[in-house]
């Protein structure tokens, strides 16, 4: 069942609308009441279109409904039938009389076991159209969840790979690339770092190699480096301290390496000067001594010693190329590769400064080989330079790496984006692929029931089902029930025989003393229309226990006897509805309404909803809003009525407000009570008088009402209190003594 219209939408004066909070469920029986024109007929068509889900001349309507089944929404359509009527339905199937009605198709009494597998075959058709909303309800919400998965994704791809919040990237930028995803693997968070900095540069220049120093080898015009020439210089230190010079040794000159030296470069001075005496002491060179000291410093000697100085010198040489190296700076390089680039350069440093304090050891070495060239022994100095090598190795790797990444520069960039979207894309897999899974599952299913097969009660597919019972339907179905019907509906309806339904080939001619009938009254009209609506209930199209009936204002254009036929009708032919609307303007049937609802078994009782529809004028035009019904025209039947129930409760507090209104209504329900008792066009004075009571408060009675009833120019009296708790004791106590009958029919009412 339907149980409230929380909104509607570009629906005529229900243009905006929202149910309001105090308003309760709708209920198996409903009445709505309201003025002509306050939006009556366009609430109807909403009902109507709910089958449909649409409505064809109201393209932008929108609705939400609350029903047992869930909600149901514009688009969405209701799995229960329902039928309408209101002028949209007299205009679509009577119109002006200008042609025969459509047939009504009645089932035929002997035809029970068709109809009950029609039922059955109905149920499992009902069942499984309502299985299939839910399935098409349950895809949506799937695709709908996936869609946000996807553009919440879509929001931190383009964040990540744009360096903004610029939407570049978007859902179905996602959705295409997901569909491609394949075997990639997510990234650490180290690798998705450095992919989301490459995506933010700019290109670089290149850096091209790394400069290393070149010296020239001496003997050769070859050109080598300072690591490899510290290794040569560490080899040939070691072969120049195996050798030794052959001379005739000078003990002391031998044992004191300094003296030696020193003595060494006064020969030659004094060769270089043709000095004949000692330039130290003055005294003359003795020959014995000079050819001594010839034969220390041999030839030999003196070649390994220009050896050993020439080498040192090449070393000088190469100290200087060693701190010539020159390295990139690291802000010329791509930010990912400068921690490693520091990493190498700082081992780079440390293997440098380890070579030259080994080169700086040989050329102690070859010191010390200066003063002891007559020995031959091997001098223990390093050689090992493959650790600066690798870390020059590294260097230039990472150079190397920086150019590829200039050349290749937007191809990296591109790289890095598919990498980083690749990397959360796959965080949303499992979520993708279950939901995709829940869906092929519910297609899997709506194939099943809509095509039919194993695993089904009814292995027939929904077509098949419904042609069979349409079939099973035409074969039982009887046309001239329902003209018979009809006719019979509509001598009981207007008490006489003249209009009849004639069965025809296209459908029902109304004919008047046999002849097509024609310029038919409003009120037969509204007769026709509205029998024609309650037979139909029954046709073989409409379960009627488990339909929606809506009736909006059956009665229009009828007389006043009409509308009690009107509603003998109704009340016979939709009681047995799964839920019934019957929306009306007029008071006297919505009095009947209410007296039968209020009548209804207890259990049935409980199930009546009240409502009213109110509209209101506002700058913007007429709206309409559903309302409580006014519990003055639930609860009573007649304004009578509930004044007289006002009088008997009443119960004043000693104020004046209290009392105030008092004589206007008592004055009303003494004229009422006359009206009945004292029949006649006398006054009100002259029926009191005629009316066989106690003449002091009958005077008392007439003076309260009459002269406290109208406008008299005076002050507030304070006596008014007094007055009114008096009088209407005594007007209570008239009517219980004039028409005790009446009277206690009337306080029953009131306390009831």
């Amino acid at each position: 069942m339907l149980t409230k219209i929380k909104k509607i939408k570009s629906l005529g004066v229900f243009d905006n609308y929202a149910a309001p909070q105090d308003l309760k469920a709708f209920e198996r029986f409903n009445v709505v009441y309201g003025e002509n024109g306050s939006g009556k007929t366009t609430l109807s068509r909403l009902l109507a279109c709910l089958q449909a889900g649409e409505h064809k001349y109201y393209p932008n309507l929108e609705f939400n409904i609350d029903t047992q089944s869930g909600p149901l929404t514009h688009g969405q359509k209701y799995a229960r039938n329902v039928r309408v009527f209101n002028s949209d339905f007299v205009e679509a199937n009577i119109g002006r009389f200008d042609g025969p009605l459509r047939h009504i198709l009645i089932l035929g009494e002997g035809n029970k076991a068709v109809a009950e597998e029609i039922k059955v075959e109905i149920a499992t058709r009902d069942d499984r159209s309502k299985r299939l909303q839910d399935i098409v309800a349950a895809v949506i919400k799937r695709e709908t969840d996936r869609g946000k998965i996807f553009s919440t994704i879509a929001k931190t791809i383009g964040e990540a790979t744009s360096g903004s919040t610029l939407r570049n990237y978007r859902k179905p930028d996602a959705e295409r690339a997901f569909g491609k995803l394949g075997k990639a693997t997510a990234l650490s968070d180290s690798e998705l770092a450095v992919h989301r900095a490459t995506v933010r540069q700019e290109q670089m220049l290149e850096v091209e190699k790394l400069n290393v120093p070149r010296i020239v080898e001496p003997g050769t015009e070859k050109t080598i480096g300072p690591v490899d020439a510290s290794h040569a210089l560490a080899q040939r230190c070691e072969a120049l301290t195996m050798r030794s010079a052959q001379s005739a040794v000078i003990a002391r000159l031998a044992s004191h390496p300094t003296i030696a030296t020193w003595v060494e470069e006064g020969v030659s001075l004094h060769k270089d000067h043709n000095s004949e005496t000692c330039e130290f002491c003055a005294q003359p060179l003795p020959a014995a001594r000079l050819k001594a000291l010839a034969d220390h410093f041999s030839v030999e000697d003196q070649q390994l010693k220009n050896e050993i100085d020439h080498e040192r010198a090449w070393l000088a040489t190469v100290l200087e190329a060693l701190g010539k190296f020159t390295l990139p700076d690291r802000l010329a390089l791509y930010s990912e590769l400068r921690a490693d680039y520091d990493a190498a350069v700082s081992a780079f440093a440390a293997e440098l400064e380890a070579v030259r304090r080994r080169v700086s050891a040989i050329d102690g070495a070859l010191a010390d080989k200066l003063t002891r060239r007559t020995e031959s022994y091997v001098a223990e100095v390093g050689s090992d330079e493959e650790a600066l090598k690798a870390a020059l190795t590294v260097i230039a790797d990472v150079m190397q790496k920086h150019d590829a990444k200039t050349k290749s520069f937007e191809a990296e960039k591109i790289a890095a984006r598919n990498a980083i979207e690749d990397h959360y894309l796959l965080t949303i897999r499992d979520q993708v692929v279950e939901i995709a899974d829940k869906i092929a599952a519910y297609e899997a299913e709506q194939t099943l029931l809509t095509q039919g097969g194993e695993g089904l009660p009814d292995k027939r597919s929904l077509a098949g089902i419904t042609q069979s019972i349409l079939d099973k339907q035409a074969q039982i179905s009887n046309e001239h029930k329902g003209g018979e019907e009809l006719t019979a509906h509509l001598k009981q309806f207007l008490g006489r025989t003249d209009l009849v339904f004639e069965n025809s080939k296209e459908g029902y001619v109304v004919l008047r003393r046999g002849k097509p009938a024609k310029r038919l009254s409003e009120g037969e009209k509204t007769a026709i229309a509205f029998l024609y609506f309650l037979v139909q209930l029954k046709d073989q199209d409409f379960d009627l226990p488990e339909g929606v009936v809506v009736i909006d204002d059956p009665i229009s254009s009828l007389d006043s006897g009409a509308i009690y036929q009107a509603f003998s009708f109704l009340k016979n032919d939709v009681q047995a509805a799964k839920q019934l609307f019957i929306l009306t303007h007029n008071h006297e049937f919505l009095r009947l309404v209410i007296n039968w609802f209020q009548n209804l078994p207890n259990s049935l009782r409980k199930q009546c909803f009240y409502s009213m529809v109110l509209c209101s004028e506002t700058a913007g035009g007429r709206f309409a809003r559903l309302a409580p019904l006014d519990k003055l025209l639930i609860e009573h039947a007649t304004e009578y009525h509930y004044l007289f129930k006002v009088l008997h409760t009443l119960q004043s507090d000693g104020t004046i407000m209290s009392c105030y209104h008092v004589p206007n209504v008592a004055r009303k329900v003494l004229e009422t009570f006359l009206d009945f008792h004292v029949p006649s066009n006398k006054s009100l004075y002259l029926k009191l008088d005629a009316t066989d009571f106690d003449p002091h408060k009958k005077t008392a009675i007439y003076k309260f009402t009459n002269d406290l009833s109208h406008f008299t120019g005076k002050g507030f009296d304070p006596a008014l209190v007094a007055e009114t708790q008096k009088n209407v004791a005594y007007l209570l106590e008239l009517i219980k003594d004039v028409a005790p009958l009446h009277y206690a029919g009337l306080k029953a009412l009131a306390e009831g």
